[in-house]
């Protein structure tokens, strides 16, 4: 897998990266606790940032307390 900061991840690569399924994903996405989608074209072809996805597999409560913060809610 292309690892690059430009580079993007289908849903597949996610789902077996972060080993969970596809409706646990969308409701983290949903709760606004993993990256949006950076391309949407159509409901068949959907694309995240590689960076901001790993990002978020290499520590998902940082990145939600971040995330979070920059929204200007507050923290968990």
């Amino acid at each position: 897998m292309d690892t690059s900061p430009e580079s993007l991840y289908a849903q597949r690569d996610i789902l077996l990266r972060g080993k969970f399924s596809k409706s646990h994903l969308y409701n983290l996405m949903a709760r606004g606790h993993f990256p949006q989608p950076l391309l949407r074209c159509g409901p068949r072809f959907t694309r995240w940032s590689a960076a901001e996805v790993n990002r978020w597999l290499a520590d998902p409560q940082g990145w939600i307390k971040a995330s979070t913060e920059a929204k200007g809610g507050v923290s968990a």
